[in-house]
């Protein structure tokens, strides 16, 4: 129970770190209001920031505000699995689309996040990234029968995914029918705004690609399992993204 709370509290500091950053000047009642805490919470989470060193600016008087210092940079980012898989997609398909305007400080960016994390966490990253793969835009039929998954079920994917654990789904294929199937999520693969899940399918015993609007519910397995050949999975992506 205390192992929660302490991960609770700093999720908030962080999240208080990155508000004070971004704002030139906010009150504790708008920051409290914000992070949904009270003001007391809200005045010890200062606190604590400032006896960690942080240099955090505060206007005297009634309703004054606060800033942090403008020295200060946001230092190692600690993000969970699901912002760190929304950071690499975004990366990811900023690259594949190629356009001069987001390309021209993409180098610097990835630099910066890259130098953001921690040693050990650099080369997680750099393994998720090759696991997700950005294609041509979807299929006029595959955009026309797109429901945006649900995020309960995005979440477990998210975590089976980056953790490299094997998770138990039940999927809708294109005539109804529901199936459950327990599948190791090798690869992420977009044909934009369309999902897939490159996997190792256990009933089948074979390579099968889902979309993952078509999952109806999940459950993560504690059986964790290795990365195969990326050819060999994108190659039946590729073949049968454009008929799911």
């Amino acid at each position: 129970m205390a192992r929660t709370a302490d991960g609770t509290r700093l999720n908030r500091l962080e999240e208080l770190k990155g508000l004070l950053r971004e704002r030139e000047h906010a009150t504790a009642a708008e920051l409290a209001a914000e992070m949904g805490v009270s003001l007391r919470t809200l005045n010890r989470d200062i606190a604590l920031l400032r006896q960690s060193g942080l240099p955090i600016d505060a206007d005297r008087g009634r309703g004054g505000g606060m800033q942090l210092h403008r020295s200060w940079s946001l230092g190692r980012l600690h993000l969970d699995h699901l912002e760190t898989i929304d950071l690499l997609l975004s990366i990811t398909i900023a690259e594949k689309v190629g356009s001069p305007l987001l390309l021209q400080h993409l180098t610097s960016i990835k630099r910066k996040v890259s130098a953001a994390f921690t040693e050990g966490y650099q080369g997680r990253i750099r393994d998720l990234r090759r696991r997700i793969i950005v294609g041509a835009p979807a299929a006029l039929n595959v955009v026309n029968s797109y429901v945006p998954p649900s995020r309960a079920n995005l979440a477990l994917i998210s975590q089976a995914f980056f953790e490299q654990r094997q998770v138990i789904i039940d999927y809708e294929a294109g005539d109804g029918v529901v199936t459950s199937r327990r599948i190791e999520p090798q690869f992420l693969y977009l044909n934009a705004p369309v999902w897939y899940l490159i996997t190792w399918d256990h009933l089948r015993d074979d390579i099968r690609t889902f979309r993952v609007d078509r999952i109806r519910a999940a459950e993560l397995q504690p059986a964790t399992f290795r990365i195969g050949d990326p050819k060999i999975y994108i190659a039946a992506a590729d073949r049968s993204a454009s008929l799911l």
